[in-house]
């Protein structure tokens, strides 16, 4: 099962999702939990810019198992984790929430969310990434549930790739619905049309 938010940087009109294309990226410092929660042997904690090494290899490699129908092999060979490690520590504008999944040694997930980018009013999972060899075990529904209890919005949203029927199916069965909004994002000149699903709490 894969369950990853589309997206990766830009934003070719209302449909871009990914590593907080609103924005940059930040580190989740007002997410206030008290220790770790916990599920079937994975833990979920705030993220901190000490991550960012691990973040940029979970975002690399669940783009690259996501995306292998959908983008040519050259450009998901082209991203690089390194390169997305640096962009990460670089970036200053702070996503509220970004909250990790990790096992004893490493990090195994990552989710991103706050403000919708369209509607401050409501509330966005701005991304959502497992890595692939440990997708199916129930790990993207603890960290999106984690995610969505931080956020006061009465309404959240997400963009997600069309053709992503994977991640489609998992935010279906996490009571995300359709809203009748579509986009599109450009990644290496290449466009993947999106969708937006919303979900009343």
């Amino acid at each position: 099962m894969r369950y990853l938010a589309a997206g990766i940087a830009q934003r070719t009109d209302t449909g871009g999702t990914g590593p907080y294309s609103g924005g940059d990226l930040g580190w989740g410092t007002i997410v206030t939990m008290n220790g770790s929660a916990s599920a079937g042997g994975v833990a979920i904690r705030p993220a901190t810019a000490e991550d960012a090494a691990a973040i940029a290899a979970v975002y690399v490699r669940s783009w690259r198992a996501a995306y292998a129908e959908l983008l040519p092999t050259e450009v998901l060979a082209s991203l690089d984790e390194a390169d997305w490690a640096r962009r990460f520590r670089s970036r200053r504008d702070r996503a509220p929430t970004m909250l990790l999944a990790f096992t004893p040694g490493r990090v195994v997930g990552v989710v991103m969310a706050g403000p919708d980018r369209q509607d401050p009013l409501l509330a966005e999972i701005y991304a959502i990434y497992v890595l692939p060899d440990v997708q199916g075990q129930g790990i993207g529904a603890v960290l999106l549930d984690a995610a969505i209890a931080q956020l006061d919005a009465a309404v959240v949203r997400l963009w997600c790739a069309a053709a992503n029927h994977g991640s489609r199916r998992f935010y279906e069965r996490r009571g995300f619905v359709l809203d009748g909004s579509t986009g599109s994002y450009e990644i290496s000149g290449h466009r993947l049309d999106t969708v937006r699903y919303a979900c009343v709490r």
